[in-house]
This record gives structure tokens, C-alpha cells and sequence, in this order.
């Protein structure tokens, strides 16, 4: 009679093909969450769903699983890091998450970030605990990560965010500062913030201005107003912002920032949260610059509802150069890989005019649209609940700064998790209005 075997034994082989297929997976799975067609129900349906499956292809392995996931969570691939530590984070054997504790108290800089990246979107329980003793014991660095996965999960931080903000550490300071956005206590988050806004050191600003603007804090506003009126660089993090939550005169200074050269790519996307006829315009002045032309045309596809591919609106496709490139025109420190920005279409600016031509008297002047609607609540609630996952981001902060935090979503959770929080939020928005 056989010997019974343990139950991933025979197939080990694909237990390891299942943690290389997660790692590759993660990757098209952080790439889908900006993507510019696809919206929540269609990356879970091509890649996230997959890649839960991957995920679970790893956890079969059982008392096994720390040996199978052990050299990714030491290795290079920050996705196969990722992929490890949100098998280990929960649903594993014991010894599983001392071996994920020691492996975040050892990691530095990229490979803590790609740790606490996978253990935020585990789902984490009270066996969880080590890991979490090991970032508060770790240090500054390690604290912040902490306070970054709270904030992600919308935990209140504890004293890890206090003592990594007293500590000498201008990154950790400034990740606990971004993470604060989140907490519900004011207590630590308003003294914080205009802490940082004070501070010498720029990244720690940005941080305290974002963190700030989230929590309604006006010294915060008036800092990334001042920014935008000066046309510094540190503005670009904030034309979004201002563009989507200012004052007719505040979003006048958005368009000014386009003066810049610098700023007009930023001022660009910003455009579209303006949203109005006037900005319409500009966006298709902005066609003129080859440089520009994709992120025009993606901003006048956010404020019309238009769709370059589907409304044959799309330049055609220029002819491939010689192949290999000559030497002299080859950039050997150029990716090889384009970004996802210039795999976005290029607008036909002609056929784009006669479009907008045919369509602007439906865009009353002053009005924001948002794909050709006028943009109220439910509005930005549709965008961000089945609109493409592009500038999600953007969308979910203004609508939780417009209902004073009632609509909350993380819109870099997985599928589940952020369906989870919509409903919360609109049963929130629901009582709210009852009273």
C-alpha cells in the first residue's frame, strides 16, 4: 500500500509555477489599477480573479508554503516579494509569520515598500501580531510601514506613528504624515500637519499638504494655492486637487500653471477635473504638441465621455522606423518597455475638433462635466464605482473631502474589498440624508 503523501506533494512543481504565475500577475494587477479603458469589474475579470488563484495555487502547499515562498521573500522581484508576503501574512502556519516578520525587520527601502504592499491587502487577524511587533520594534522606517499598512486597512495608528515622526528620518516622517490623511482621531493628524507644513524639507511639505487637504485642514489649502500661484514645481502633485475641489478663481490658476513648461503635462490631466467648456479648449490647443497630444486627448476624453478608438477620433498609427534603429538615434538608457502613458492613443486633432463641434452646445459655460454629464455626487460616485480605473485616485479623494469622509474607498485594495467599502459608504451617505 502507498504511503499517504501530503496533499501538494505530487504537485509541487505547480506549486512553485503558481507563485511565479502570482508574481507576473501582481504586476499586470498594479498595472490595471491605472488603466485607462478598464474599470473595477473588468480587471478583476482578466487579472485579478487570476491571480487570486495563483495566490491560493501557493497556499496549497500547506506546512510547506515558507519553503516555496522563502527565496522570493529575499529575492529581487519586488512583485514575487509582494506575491510571498501576502501568502504568509495570514492563513499560514506559525512558524510562516515569524519567517515574514524577520524577513520586514531585515528589509530596507524597495523591499520593505514591496512587503508591506503585499501584507496590506492580506486578509490579517489576530495571528498576525508578530509581524506586527517586529515593524514597531524595527525603527523609524519600519514604523511608517506600519502606519502605512494601517492606513491602508483604515486602522488608527498607535505610537508607532509618534515615534516615527519624533524620530531624525525625513521619509519615514513623511510616510507617517501621508498615512494620518486616514486616521480618525484629530488629535495626532491636525498638530502633525501643521508640523509639517513648516518644515524645511520638501517631501515632508508635499506629504503635510496632501495629508491636509484630504482632512479639509485650510492652512494646508492655502499652502498648495500658494504653490500653484507661484508656479513651483511642488505644485504638479496638487493641480488635480485644486483643479477638482477650488473656487472658480483657484481653478483659473490651474490654467495659468500651463505656462510652464514644466507643469504642462500635469496641468494637462489636470484639465479634466475643471471640466468645463473653457477647458475643453485649451485641451485641444494642447493637441499641437506632439509631446502633449496623449494626455490631451485623454483629458478631453474625461470631460466629453468621448473615446478616441470607438469614435474613430485616434490618429493612425505612424509607420515603424528602420529596424534596428540606427546607431546613432538609439538611446541605449532608454526602457525598453514603454510606460502605459505611451501606449495611450494619439489624438486626430482635426476629427477631434468637428467632434467637439458637434457637441459643445450640450456644455453650458462654467458647468463641470464629467464623461459628458454634469458633475455632481453621484456623479463621482459612478465614475469611481464603474468608470475606468484611471484617476480613480483622484475621484475617491474628492469625494471623501466633498462628504467629509462618508465615501471612503481604497481604491488600491483588491476588487472585494473595495466593493466592501462602497457599500459602506453609501449606507453612510444614506443615513446621513435621512437625519
Amino acid at each position: 500500500m502507498n504511503a499517504v503523501r501530503s496533499t501538494a506533494e505530487p504537485y509541487w512543481d505547480l506549486v512553485e509555477q503558481s507563485l511565479e504565475e502570482a508574481a507576473f500577475l501582481w504586476k499586470r494587477w498594479e498595472a490595471d489599477l491605472g488603466s485607462l479603458t478598464r474599470n473595477l469589474d473588468e480587471v478583476w475579470t482578466w487579472t485579478e480573479e487570476r491571480l487570486h488563484g495563483a495566490l491560493d495555487g501557493v497556499r496549497v502547499a500547506g506546512e510547506r508554503v515558507l519553503e516555496v515562498t522563502e527565496a522570493a521573500l529575499h529575492g529581487k522581484d519586488m512583485a514575487a516579494r509582494c506575491a510571498a508576503a501576502q501568502v504568509l501574512a495570514a492563513g499560514t502556519p506559525e512558524r510562516a509569520r515569524g519567517a515574514l516578520a524577520a524577513a520586514v525587520r531585515e528589509a530596507h527601502g524597495a523591499p520593505l515598500q514591496a512587503l508591506a504592499r503585499g501584507i496590506e491587502t492580506a486578509a490579517l487577524d489576530g495571528t498576525f501580531a508578530p509581524v506586527t511587533a517586529a515593524l514597531a520594534a524595527a525603527g523609524p522606517e519600519h514604523a511608517a510601514a506600519l502606519c502605512r499598512i494601517k492606513a491602508f486597512r483604515r486602522v488608527a495608528p498607535g505610537r508607532e506613528a509618534t515615534g516615527a515622526l519624533e524620530a531624525n528620518d525625513p521619509r519615514a516622517q513623511a510616510e507617517v504624515l501621508r498615512s494620518l490623511a486616514y486616521a480618525a482621531d484629530d488629535s495626532i493628524a491636525a498638530p502633525s500637519v501643521s508640523w509639517g507644513l513648516s518644515s524645511a524639507d520638501p517631501e515632508i511639505r508635499r506629504a503635510a499638504i496632501g495629508t491636509g487637504i484630504r482632512r479639509a485642514h485650510a492652512p494646508a489649502w492655502h499652502a498648495a494655492v500658494e504653490l500653484l500661484r507661484q508656479r513651483h514645481p511642488d505644485c504638479a502633485p496638487f493641480l488635480s486637487c485644486v483643479a477638482a475641489l477650488g473656487s472658480p478663481e483657484e481653478r483659473e490658476l490651474v490654467i495659468a500653471v500651463l505656462r510652464e513648461p514644466a507643469l504642462r503635462e500635469p496641468g494637462l490631466f489636470a484639465l479634466a477635473y475643471v471640466g468645463t467648456p473653457q477647458a475643453v479648449e485649451i485641451v485641444l490647443s494642447g493637441m499641437r504638441d506632439e509631446t502633449l497630444a496623449r494626455a490631451a486627448g485623454e483629458a478631453y476624453c474625461a470631460i466629453t465621455g468621448a473615446e478616441l478608438a470607438r469614435d474613430r477620433l485616434a490618429a493612425a498609427h505612424p509607420p515603424d522606423g528602420p529596424s534596428p534603429p540606427p546607431l546613432e538615434a538609439d538611446d541605449l538608457d532608454a526602457s525598453p518597455v514603454p510606460s502605459a502613458h505611451e501606449l495611450w492613443p494619439v489624438p486626430d486633432r482635426a476629427a477631434v475638433e468637428r467632434h467637439w463641434q458637434g457637441l459643445k452646445r450640450q456644455f453650458a459655460a462654467g458647468v463641470r462635466y464629467w464623461r459628458g454629464r454634469p458633475l455632481d455626487l453621484q456623479t463621482l460616485i459612478g465614475a469611481v464605482e464603474t468608470g475606468p480605473m484611471l484617476r480613480r485616485d483622484d475621484l475617491a479623494l474628492e469625494l471623501a473631502v466633498r462628504t467629509g469622509g462618508k465615501y471612503d474607498v481604497e481604491p488600491r485594495a483588491f476588487a472585494q474589498t473595495q466593493r466592501i467599502m462602497m457599500r459602506a459608504a453609501r449606507a453612510r451617505l444614506t443615513a446621513a440624508a435621512a437625519r
